[in-house]
């Protein structure tokens, strides 16, 4: 192969009669390297006093922070002393040697090797006094309005120097100067420590210049530095999700050719944010830079309490993947002090964290169009107080990509995770009596749903999640997760809204994502596009996790947008209010994102006509392995409460239909009395089945309205019977002909028990009279109370 070569420049300069001892000679220049990573002992520069001595090292070109192809300007390279040093003097063949080796020709700024050299620079400097550093304030979280600022100065003369004017201004406010008395010797130097603060307490990017205002130091190149000092914020609540729609989250960037950007992602494939609109990404409109190494400063959170401290975010990733040659990267590090950095995470612990692994610690995310967004989770080091996090982005000279974007960034105590069994044969219970904090539903330690009761009082609330391990299920419209959950609160009238948090997998997220055979479904294309289906039924046992009995509730559907999906664990959580109760289903809203999923059968219903002869009509939505429908019937309410059902007939179904259709059965059989009891056995050709709700139809009058006990110490109950969805007003006079209680009732088609309660004081003894009133019908009686 190459075994490279050696070039080297020569300047030979006539200062003859300078006295290194006495005059303080100076040497600087313009260089640029080209994408030169070679440390080699002549990529330098050498002086030496005259032609005949030996040539002595004053600079090093490949230590000093270089960016491929940008000029820098070196520091003052101090000739007097150096050539003191090597016992030697200035003369009139005085001479500068800049050299260098490499092994491919300069090409281009920033592929290849070499360096340029301009603006060489010979001058003495009088008087020098330098600002070396500014060690105080650090780039640190919690900064206050009262922090030190500490610089260290250097006389760089030869003579000692006292009275040495200090100047320091911060966030371009009033300049405070104060004195450096001394004296401070030749080539020594001091760290001064302002007595005035500087005030760093607003989160966020402050700037302190701080320069030495010596008066007759002709060389005022080294006089002044600026420091940049970035206040991040300490999270001490917890969990905390960073969504990043109200600001940059106070994490800042840095690093060479940095692309990192905030705000709304443009690029071609990473084109959104995972929730909302704005999220950190490698150049938001298209791809990172070549020759990256930047980074992503998070602020400081403090998990000292924590038991199984954890981080998970939403990530999209597009990186240059060369296989087993590592060409681009992502990784992720931690710091406890901001200074010293660990790399984070391994390969195959958490989820989906780090998918290449180098050897020698190089573990990172190297792979391309990964661009869906999707959690990854990693646990985090314990005995630590706090720590910050930096995600780090690391490109060769050559190919790139869109990179990646994160968002919803999400610290937490991972003490429990989701939970990942088979569907559970019973619900779990908790009472949530009131008050703001979150009650979690748990099963085998794991979590199921998490509900906020936001000052509500559901009461006793069971909630139970099924897990379906069959193939990705469709209703004809759309795929649906794998995962619902049902919620069965008490008291599922509230006046307000409460908070549900719905945990499920990445595993089954994907089973979603990658669905297939339905060529009318639509599915989304990540997790973060997943709405939620509720359906409500007035019978509870229908709420049971089966869409396919989902015949007589509603269905609403609560967009993308109207939701948040939280990277937890490993998967996510889906966060979003309600009032009402109680199966849950996750889905995308079909083509148009709007779409709540549907029941196989949309409606149901049996109704008597004139001649006693009663229509039973039913409608499905699809059909998928249909065989038939049997229509059955329980005369009476003993038969009914018995569950004893009688077959009357059956209806061929369809088998499998995409489109709506619609099916129909008359009972014309004779002697009907009373109530019958009508509902559907849905057959599958594999024989399994579902029912119906049941619909009740009432034939004659001999059903006794009646109210009982009576006379009574105040509460009654009344017994009544009315159509489905029937309405019936039921008011109280006392013997005056006063209204005193009036109530609304509205029936089911069963014969119902409503409770009148006149106990209270202010309803004294005496007779009352109850009237109730219906559309068609009145019914009136006295009521005695004791």
């Amino acid at each position: 192969g190459a075994v490279g070569s050696n070039n080297f420049v020569y300047g030979t300069y006539n200062l003859n009669g300078v006295d290194a001892a006495v005059k303080d000679i100076r040497l600087d220049f313009q260089f640029k390297s080209h994408g030169d990573s070679v440390v080699h002992a002549n990529n330098k520069i050498w002086i030496r006093g005259d032609d005949t001595k030996p040539w002595v090292e004053a600079f090093t070109l490949s230590s000093n922070g270089n960016v491929p192809g940008v000029f820098k300007r070196t520091t003052s390279i101090e000739l007097s002393d150096i050539l003191i040093a090597a016992s030697q003097n200035f003369s009139s063949s005085f001479q500068v040697r800049f050299g260098q080796f490499g092994i491919v020709r300069i090409n281009d700024n920033d592929g290849f090797q070499g360096h340029n050299f301009d603006d060489i620079r010979i001058y003495e400097a009088i008087d020098d006094i330098q600002l070396k550093s500014i060690e105080e304030p650090t780039d640190k979280c919690g900064l206050t309005n009262a922090e030190t600022v500490r610089v260290t100065i250097r006389n760089a003369s030869s003579n000692p120097i006292s009275n040495i004017p200090v100047r320091m201004v911060v966030d371009g406010g009033t300049p405070l100067v104060e004195n450096y008395a001394g004296p401070l010797a030749p080539n020594a130097t001091v760290q001064y420590t302002f007595t005035t603060k500087a005030n760093l307490l607003t989160p966020g990017n402050h700037t302190i210049v701080v320069n030495v205002q010596y008066g007759t130091d002709n060389f005022k190149g080294n006089d002044t530095l600026t420091l940049n000092v970035f206040n991040a914020p300490v999270i001490t609540t917890f969990p905390h999700v960073e969504n990043f729609e109200a600001n940059d989250g106070y994490w800042r960037s840095a690093g060479s050719n940095n692309s990192w950007q905030y705000g709304v992602p443009a690029a071609n494939k990473i084109n959104k944010a995972a929730s909302g609109n704005r999220a950190w990404k490698t150049n938001l409109t298209g791809n990172y830079n070549n020759h990256e190494t930047s980074f992503l400063y998070s602020p400081c959170y403090n998990i000292g309490g924590m038991t199984k401290p954890t981080l998970s975010l939403n990530i999209a990733l597009d990186l240059e993947d060369c296989g087993g040659t590592l060409c681009d990267g992502l990784y992720i590090e931690y710091s406890e002090d901001g200074a010293t950095w660990s790399r984070l995470g391994n390969v195959g612990i958490g989820a989906n964290w780090y998918n290449k692994d180098y050897g020698s610690g190089d573990k990172l995310w190297s792979v391309q169009d990964y661009t869906r967004w999707h959690v990854a989770t990693t646990p985090l080091p314990t005995g630590i107080s706090t720590i910050r996090f930096r995600v780090v982005m690391v490109s060769d000279p050559f190919v790139n990509f869109e990179g990646v974007a994160i968002d919803d960034v999400h610290v937490y105590d991972n003490t429990m995770g989701i939970y990942d069994g088979l569907t559970m044969g019973s619900p779990v219970s908790q009472n949530i009596s009131g008050g703001t904090a979150w009650v979690n539903f748990v099963s085998g330690g794991k979590l199921i749903a998490s509900l906020k009761p936001n000052n509500q009082n559901p009461g006793n609330t069971d909630v139970q999640a099924f897990i379906n391990t069959t193939g990705v299920r469709n209703d004809s419209k759309q795929y649906y997760h794998d995962r619902n959950i049902t919620i069965k609160p008490a008291s599922a009238a509230l006046a307000d809204s409460v908070t549900v948090r719905f945990y499920f997998l990445d595993s089954e997220a994907e089973n979603l994502l990658n669905a297939s055979g339905c060529a009318s479904c639509s599915k989304p294309a990540m997790a973060t596009e997943l709405g939620v289906t509720k359906y409500s039924d007035p019978d509870d046992n229908f709420e049971n996790g089966d869409l396919s009995d989902d015949i007589q509730g509603t269905f609403s559907f609560l967009s993308a947008d109207g939701n948040y999906k939280i990277p937890f664990d490993k998967g996510y959580y889906v966060e979003f209010k309600t009032k009402d109760f109680s199966e849950f289903w996750l889905n995308n809203g079909a083509m148009n994102r709007q779409t709540a999923l549907s029941g196989t059968i949309v409606s149901f219903t049996a109704n008597k006509r004139d001649n006693n002869d009663v229509l039973v009509e039913w409608k499905t939505a699809y059909e998928q392995d249909i065989s038939h429908f049997e229509i059955e019937v329980a005369k009476g309410d003993i038969n009914f409460q018995n569950n004893n059902f009688e077959q009357l007939g059956t209806v061929a179904g369809a088998g499998n239909s995409n489109a709506e259709r619609t099916y129909s059965f008359t009972d014309d059989g004779t002697g009907k009395q009373a109530i019958r009891y009508y509902r559907l056995k849905i057959v599958y050709k594999n024989n399994t089945f579902f029912y119906s709700p049941v619909r009740p139809v009432v034939f004659d009058d001999d059903i006794e309205w009646k109210v009982f006990p009576n006379p009574s110490n105040g509460e009654y109950k009344f017994l009544y019977n009315l159509e489905q969805n029937e309405t019936m007003y039921v008011k109280i006079y006392d013997a005056h002909g006063r209204l005193v209680k009036e109530m609304k009732l509205n029936g089911n088609g069963y014969v119902e028990r409503a409770t009148i309660d006149l106990k209270s004081v202010k309803y004294p003894p005496g007779v009352y009279l109850l009237s109730a009133e219906t559309a068609e019908n009145k019914f009136q009686i006295k009521l005695i109370k004791l």
